[in-house]
């Protein structure tokens, strides 16, 4: 790695120093032609070649979105995106950045390859509470990337599935992000990464793309591990999720009934409307609802990732899924159709069929008020019990997977509980570039996170030494037998994943569909 120049098959790029100069850091590499014109709302197409040695210092545009960190008062603002305004923003988006300890680009490091979350609306990869410059010093090499996001990676219509009637429809981010893993498989090598030892792994929205990665051919045979944080988030028949994979054809009528409330008469008028007018009609029409959204194609994705899951399609690699305690309750907010009372109650209980009696046996409400209690329980908390359903399901498969709860105490706050999103500063060991006066035991669980995770993408097993070599607590997987999962709190510790007697009938009526 002469000089910080690396040929890939594109042409040759040249990365700098990171801050430890150690690693060298390329920013800004294409991995695909730019989507405008006439590739707007069209699969990824693999970049042209260039000439000469492409400089690659400087983070391409992140992809369009609200601006992040526009409102000083938003909670994100302080949290994530300080610097947020000032960076560019642009349609020309598909770019990726790589951080190698690599000093020859022959030694064949494992590579893990992250997806970030955000909605599938906003965020981008070199967000505040990522060190990967820290991750990559412990002898990974890091990919990252930005995709399509809202209305340009989501958006369906009737006419676009006629363009393309034997291809995938719609999901063109996360369509952005397989072609990002194929550019990894044909290019990592040069930086000295080994293209048979990948590992992906993202967080909130980015957990929903590797949990779409594990279920599309697309990208079968080029990872061979995952992390899900923030869940595998099971749609329980019995409620709605807006997160939930929609079909086709619903999503089709959303993207006509746009395009018609927007006054845009067709599919070229659209493709010619200025991005930053066509975000404005989308945030006016919808204000910032979760509209555009992942669709069951039948090619890009056969099925939804939640179906994938159960009926045992999801790529068979070694999975860490978990999440935070202090996000559990935000996310039930999102679900719909809970009872608010005995008659309500009575009606979800039918949602059971044959077995709605002995819902209701199990639930045992006999008042309004208890109606409220059991709907605001743990039984009906999404995270764990789908934490719960999940590693019954993966381990039913014979699949390994280790599922963990983080609960870290955040201070700065006078709510100081593990918000959705805040085990990234400790996965990613990034503790010192956050504004909260984290101390010296926020750097010992940092190190045993990081550790796990650094562990899991070098060998598909969590289990090892920290940092420090140290022998790390025993993470053990959950099996049919023992289900266990890691607590992260003043350390590591593993506890019983238990769950009520309902929530266990819930998990059961829900593997038995």
């Amino acid at each position: 790695m002469k000089d910080r120049i690396v040929r890939t098959e594109q042409g040759k790029v040249r990365g700098i120093f990171g801050s430890d100069p150690r690693v060298k850091v390329f920013r800004g590499i294409p991995y695909a032609k730019p989507p405008i014109g006439d590739l707007r709302w069209k699969s990824p197409v693999p970049c042209e070649a260039w000439e000469g040695i492409r400089d690659c210092s400087t983070y391409g545009p992140i992809a369009m979105q609200d601006v992040p960190g526009s409102d000083p008062n938003d909670f994100w603002t302080r949290e994530l995106h300080p610097c947020g305004p000032e960076f560019e923003m642009s349609e020309d988006c598909l770019y990726l950045n790589v951080y190698t300890p690599s000093r020859t680009g022959d030694e064949g490091l494992p590579v893990f390859v992250y997806i970030h979350g955000g909605g599938l609306q906003g965020g981008y990869p070199f967000e505040q509470e990522f060190d990967w410059e820290h991750i990559a010093a412990r002898g990974i090499v890091v990919v990252t990337m930005a995709y399509r996001l809202g209305i340009f990676g989501f958006f369906t219509h009737p006419d676009l599935s006629r363009e393309n009637p034997d291809g995938p429809k719609g999901n063109y981010g996360l369509q952005d992000q397989t072609l990002a893993l194929h550019w990894v498989r044909k290019n990592i090598s040069a930086f000295g990464g080994d293209p048979d030892k990948v590992t992906i792994g993202g967080q909130s929205a980015g957990s929903r793309s590797v949990q779409s990665q594990l279920t599309t051919p697309f990208s079968k045979g080029l990872f061979r591990a995952a992390i899900i944080q923030s869940g595998i988030v099971t749609p329980f028949h019995d409620t709605t999720d807006p997160r939930t994979v929609r079909t086709l054809s619903g999503q089709e009528e959303m993207g006509r009934e746009f395009l018609e409330r927007a006054g845009i008469r067709s599919i070229e008028e659209a493709r010619k409307t200025d991005a930053a007018e066509l975000m404005k009609m989308a945030r006016d029409l919808y204000h910032g609802r979760l509209r555009f959204q992942l669709v069951t194609d039948g090619v890009y994705l056969p099925e939804s990732y939640e179906d994938a899951l159960k009926h045992g399609n999801w790529h068979d690699v070694p999975v860490i899924a978990g999440y935070n305690t202090g996000e559990v309750a935000s996310f039930n907010r999102m679900v719909s159709s809970l009872p608010q009372n005995m008659e309500e109650f009575a009606a979800f209980a039918e949602k059971f069929g044959d077995r709605a009696e002995e819902f209701k046996a199990l639930a045992q409400v006999r008042t309004n008020e208890d109606v409220e209690k059991l709907f605001s329980s743990e039984t009906f908390m999404r995270l764990p019990v789908s934490a719960v359903y999940g590693g019954r399901t993966l381990s039913s498969q014979d699949r390994k997977v280790w599922i963990y709860e983080f609960n870290a105490d955040m201070p700065g706050d006078e709510d100081r509980s593990a918000f959705h999103g805040a085990e990234l500063w400790f996965a990613y060991d990034a503790l010192a570039r956050a504004w909260r006066p984290f101390e010296g035991s926020h750097y010992d669980l940092a190190c045993t996170v990081s550790s796990y995770w650094v562990n899991f993408i070098k060998s598909g097993d969590p289990n090892g030494t920290d940092a420090r070599g140290n022998l790390l607590p025993e993470w053990e997987s959950f099996t049919q037998d023992r289900e266990r999962r890691m607590y992260f709190r003043d350390g590591a510790e593993m506890v019983d994943c238990e769950v009520s007697a309902l929530a266990d009938f819930r998990i059961r009526s829900e593997m038995e569909r």
